[in-house]
């Protein structure tokens, strides 16, 4: 006969927290440093949690940090859990004429440094007007973000446009310029610009995204991607090794052109815009303190004067 598990206390609700963040920080180690807590103290805590409600919850060892299927489960009625929760306390806080909670929000990396991205401008505003909500904002890849809006992790994101769940809805709030890139290692970095030709950068290799985009050259390179990276930083570093070419943003790669390191290729031919969009579930469905970071996003992107080329 299955065991009854009494009503959630404020310890099982600190090591329900001590294991999402165990789970989003990929294990202790990096935990510990969001908690501000001893690794002894979260695997004691842990295990604490897996003995109360006598499951297994992760393996620890030497093959790394892993969840179980139950645990999977588990941090999946967290998110819940904490959700609700949030949902509670802001209720109450409109109610009594305060927003109070968390608000977690997703980005894609490498925006900051776009002239046209004003996420700090909304975050800004943002916080003048709810001080004392607490903001926690994830930097993932694409892939990552819409698992987390489906899975409640984050209410709000700013993403490529990209086919995303038919709930999610997207809203383009800024573009960025890619360009084709190489590493001053490259043959092709001191390439005469006549000698350049579709025909000669179409046979170099080259590094793809693990995400899916729309480029408009996935036919472009005659042999198939032979790496791979999951962020802007990580192409970098494969263009800057001088063994592949790949995309970039212009304003991220920027730093390295000037510095001699990267040269873009054929920007004239190859070149296209990515348009980053706000995503959500519809907005009925979010809390209010996601729905006034949402105004204050739209309205930080919203035209005032003409982009910079």
């Amino acid at each position: 006969m299955s065991q009854h598990i009494p009503p959630l206390s404020d310890v099982d609700l600190r090591q329900l927290r001590i294991f999402r963040s165990v789970v989003e920080n990929g294990g202790f180690t990096h935990a510990q440093e969001e908690l501000g807590i001893a690794r002894s103290t979260i695997s004691a805590q842990m295990a604490a949690l897996e003995t109360r409600l006598g499951l297994t919850l992760c393996r620890r060892g030497r093959s790394g940090f892993a969840l179980t299927e139950h645990g999977q489960k588990v941090y999946a009625e967290t998110i819940k859990c904490f959700a609700a929760l949030d949902s509670f306390r802001s209720e109450v806080g409109v109610m009594r004429g305060r927003l109070v909670g968390e608000l977690r929000i997703g980005a894609v990396d490498a925006v900051v440094g776009n002239p046209r991205c004003a996420i700090h401008a909304a975050i800004a505003a943002f916080n003048r007007q709810v001080p004392d909500v607490h903001v926690t904002l994830l930097v993932v890849s694409p892939n990552q973000i819409e698992n987390a809006l489906l899975n409640r992790q984050m209410e709000i994101a700013i993403v490529p446009n990209q086919p995303m769940n038919a709930a999610v809805h997207l809203q383009q709030l800024f573009h960025e310029e890619q360009n084709l890139y190489c590493g001053a290692q490259h043959p092709l970095f001191t390439a005469d610009a006549r000698q350049l030709t579709l025909e000669r950068i179409a046979e170099q290799a080259h590094a793809r995204r693990g995400y899916a985009i729309a480029t408009g050259y996935s036919s472009l390179f005659a042999q198939t991607p032979i790496a791979t990276a999951y962020s802007m930083e990580g192409l970098a570093h494969l263009i800057l090794s001088g063994r592949y070419v790949s995309f970039l943003p212009k304003h991220y790669a920027g730093q390295w052109v000037s510095a001699g390191k990267m040269r873009a290729l054929r920007p004239d031919l190859l070149s296209f815009k990515i348009a980053l969009c706000l995503a959500h579930f519809p907005v009925s469905t979010l809390s209010e303190i996601a729905r006034v970071f949402r105004n204050h996003l739209i309205e930080a992107h919203r035209p005032k004067v003409a982009e910079p080329a």
